[in-house]
């Protein structure tokens, strides 16, 4: 469904990324973990173009693009088939929460008003923000802007959804209101990837594991041959400094 080949993005003189292979598969949930500065969110942002790749190129089903060369067409294709949860919800602090949900279905989808607010009332219950509708940002808590911004990507019924470190802003006791969301996401089977520092979170909802170190991909496999039995030294030592894997 999905293939990046040898993707590379440099900042200035910093290599973030350095020839990056990726392919998902339709279905798929695949978590990325690896040590801060190694290129996981990145990566991400590359797939749909909001990080900027100097060479590499992309697959999404009968969509291909060369980095080197863009399509300004194909870049709006796969934008319009994915969605993204960023770390700092990106939620419209003068919006309701159901006005951040609709706000996509009408300025890009061009839904009607009364189409966009079915959809976005349909998503907000399933994130449990039903009470919540009228709220603005700032009457919400971190796990509820949020599940706003998980309601709000799922509502534009992605293909693919892109979860990019969703609970690292949150407070330790509202991350596990979060992962439960997720975690209802990725079991209806929408291919989903993860970037995330929750390793047991990863281990419990996905189906593959890829190991980022220094750019590019050092290490991928299952939950159990990432997990209970890594052959990568540098896997098994950033495993052994992560508190909750031994």
């Amino acid at each position: 469904m999905l293939e990046l080949e040898n993707i590379k993005l440099s900042y200035g003189s910093s290599q973030i990324l350095n020839g990056v292979n990726l392919s998902v598969k339709r279905g798929d949930v695949v978590s990325i973990i690896g040590p801060s500065g190694t290129g996981k969110t990145t990566l991400l942002r590359c797939i749909n173009y909001l990080a900027k790749p100097s060479s590499g190129s992309i697959a999404f089903d009968d969509i291909r693009m060369s980095y080197q060369s863009v399509d300004k067409r194909a870049v709006q294709a796969i934008r319009l088939r994915t969605a993204m949860v960023f770390q700092q919800f990106n939620v419209f602090k003068n919006m309701t929460v159901i006005q951040n949900v609709m706000d996509p279905l009408v300025v890009v989808q061009r839904k009607s008003a009364d189409e966009a607010r079915k959809i976005a009332l349909e998503e907000l219950e399933r994130v449990g923000l039903s009470a919540k509708i009228d709220h603005y940002p700032s009457q919400l808590s971190g796990g509820q802007l949020q599940r706003t911004g998980i309601a709000r990507a799922l509502a534009v019924r992605p293909d693919v959804i892109l979860f990019d470190e969703p609970t690292s802003s949150l407070d330790p006791e509202l991350v596990g209101e979060v992962l439960k969301v997720i975690k209802d996401v990725t079991s209806s089977g929408i291919t989903s990837l993860l970037v995330t520092h929750e390793m047991q979170f990863a281990k419990s909802v996905s189906n593959r594991i890829v190991f980022m170190d220094k750019g590019v991909v050092a290490a991928e496999g299952s939950p159990s041959e990432i997990f209970d039995n890594p052959s990568n030294p540098r896997l098994a030592q950033f495993l052994r400094s992560e508190h909750s894997f031994s």
